[in-house]
């Protein structure tokens, strides 16, 4: 399977990429490889796409507040395509998928994550919001565990990759 990050355009005002896009196309692979082992599903597919963006802090808060009811920024936020009430279904017919979107503040990702370096924290939001978009969750304490070991590997993997651009 083919998987494509599409990063959508920064609105005016809006941070820009801090991936530059030869490291995109070795992030791209890190997802092809990983997508079949974390969802069995994606071999039946031909291509996949995710959709990245970057938000200011102001416009994370909004969204946040819209969609989870938290008046705060947040470092990530994903919109999986495929739900049917509260399960991660993905569509019958194959293919071209849109997974769906993540959405990534910059700013609040440093904030959050102070202790990483800037690309750590970003590669791990990264891998946190994939796992979202194939239907992977934390919450309860045994998903959290399982999810948390997983989000550690695919950050790694992303992190090497994207060093061998940097």
């Amino acid at each position: 399977m083919r998987l494509s990050i599409r990063i959508d355009a920064p609105d005016e005002g809006d941070p820009p990429s801090p991936f530059p896009a030869d490291t995109i196309k070795k992030l791209e692979r890190v997802f092809e490889e990983e997508a079949t082992h974390l969802r069995k599903e994606l071999e039946h597919y031909s291509e996949a796409e995710v959709s990245v963006s970057f938000l200011s802090r102001a416009e994370m808060r909004n969204l946040n507040k819209q969609y989870r009811g938290l008046d705060e920024p947040t470092d990530v936020l994903t919109f999986p395509l495929w739900e049917e009430e509260e399960e991660s279904a993905l569509p019958a017919s194959f293919g071209m998928l849109t997974l769906g979107d993540i959405v990534i503040c910059p700013e609040e990702t440093e904030r959050e994550h102070v202790t990483m370096t800037r690309r750590s924290a970003l590669c791990l939001v990264l891998a946190h919001g994939f796992l979202h978009l194939l239907g992977w969750d934390h919450d309860t304490p045994e998903k959290e565990e399982v999810m948390w070991e997983r989000q550690e590997l695919l950050k790694s993997k992303l992190l090497n990759a994207a060093e061998e651009v940097f």
